[in-house]
């Protein structure tokens, strides 16, 4: 009985964890951390309590999960050649990366399942939609031609910004596309009804949403998924089906009013790529280290910014700035090693899946992740946790069986 309730107390921090990942405003301390002490304290009982050392054996999943170690191991080592200036943020930043690290080679428990952990974020999504509808008001959702924007605003009152919000329901349309199609269990008649209601839900939120990334994303993510089913019943529909998604992808990108504005030409984000490019040119093999790289880049970021943004970022906003993109981040922080790190990270799980009926879940949780990766630093800062409980249930947690 001890055992059994220790395990739930895990998996109700695992969950907690999950749903406040979603959020990155202002919020009691007890409520942010709070599923983070209690997956973690728990985990660390079980591990000592059921011995998991002893029944350690080295296998494909060591090279992801060891990956995430020495990412985060790489700026203690450069620490004698770094800078102290924003050390110890970056580092504190970075606790998340070691923790799935080890959390994955060591494992969790049994009670685990899938089933369980999309339920959760269909759950929370729902939630979160219906809500934002409710405080924007219905009549401006429906009908006011600024309802992309007076949503935004609430959003980023109540939830988070757009990248963190729109890849938490990438995911959970990720997830439902696998219980209904590809889990080891057939699906129930409520998933059958209840998961397309809520994809569309889903679905609108993101064509409302202010954010290109996570609204391009989810496009492509549910273009593949009715590609692939509609190609297994029949070859010639599939590819029928392929064209015209990408036809629909195309016109309701380019309706995006954050695309058809023409903010694409005049995004910050080029200034930021072209300043720190310039400094990898400088030292790529090695790199500056975790926190000299941020001084560096300090003192270039607003190099081809405009002054508008300039005054808005440098005057009005007295916060560090990085790359928006972790590729390149990673590279300017620890040259060719760190880009190789970040690559078995992302690359990793589709050869541990591979053959297995959870690739088709790696694969796509990869390609959000990748591309979220193209637009902002994804796994050395606010999105390792999700990504790192994300993976967990694709590569440890066993369907629900009947």
């Amino acid at each position: 009985m001890p055992k059994t309730i220790l395990q739930y107390l895990n998996i109700t921090g695992f969950l907690w964890t999950l749903c406040i990942s979603m959020f990155h405003i202002s919020i009691p301390r007890w409520l942010l951390y709070g599923g983070i002490y209690l997956f973690v304290a728990t985990w660390l009982i079980e591990i000592f309590t059921e011995r998991r050392w002893q029944h350690l054996k080295p296998d494909a999943q060591w090279i992801h999960y060891g990956a995430l170690i020495l990412l985060f191991c790489l700026g203690f080592i450069y620490a004698p050649w770094d800078g102290d200036v924003y050390f110890h943020h970056h580092a504190e930043q970075r606790i998340p990366l070691i923790a799935f690290g080890l959390i994955g080679i060591f494992g969790i428990n049994r009670r685990y399942s899938k089933d369980l952990v999309i339920n959760t974020m269909v759950t929370a999504s729902v939630c979160s939609v219906l809500f934002l509808f409710f405080v924007t008001g219905w009549r401006e959702v429906l009908f006011s031609p600024d309802r992309v924007f007076l949503i935004a605003e609430k959003r980023i009152q109540y939830i988070n910004s757009h990248m963190g919000y729109n890849f938490f329901l990438n995911s959970t349309l990720i997830g439902m596309w696998y219980l209904l199609f590809q889990a080891e269990r057939k699906p129930a008649l409520w998933q059958k009804i209840a998961y397309p209601l809520t994809a569309l839900l889903i679905f609108g939120m993101l064509l409302l949403s202010d954010g290109r990334s996570g609204f391009f994303m989810g496009l492509a993510i549910i273009g593949i998924m009715t590609v692939i089913e509609v190609y297994r019943w029949n070859k010639w529909a599939g590819t029928v089906a392929a064209i015209g998604c990408l036809a629909l992808t195309l016109v309701l990108t380019a309706s995006h009013p954050r695309v058809e504005n023409n903010q694409l030409s005049h995004d910050l984000r080029y200034a930021y790529w072209k300043s720190a490019m310039e400094l990898i040119e400088e030292k790529p093999v090695l790199g500056y280290g975790m926190s000299r790289a941020q001084e560096e880049f300090d003192q270039v970021n607003m190099k081809y910014a405009n002054e508008d943004e300039c005054y808005f970022w440098t005057v009005l906003h007295h916060q560090y700035i990085d790359s928006h993109n972790q590729f390149i981040q990673s590279t300017l922080e620890f040259g060719i090693i760190g880009l190789l790190l970040v690559l078995i990270i992302y690359l990793s799980p589709l050869y541990i899946c591979w053959g297995k009926r959870e690739w088709w879940l790696a694969f796509f949780f990869t390609l959000i992740s990748v591309g979220q990766s193209l637009f902002d630093v994804f796994l050395t800062r606010q999105f390792m946790i999700l990504y790192g409980l994300l993976f967990l249930m694709t590569m440890k947690m066993r369907d629900a069986r009947d």
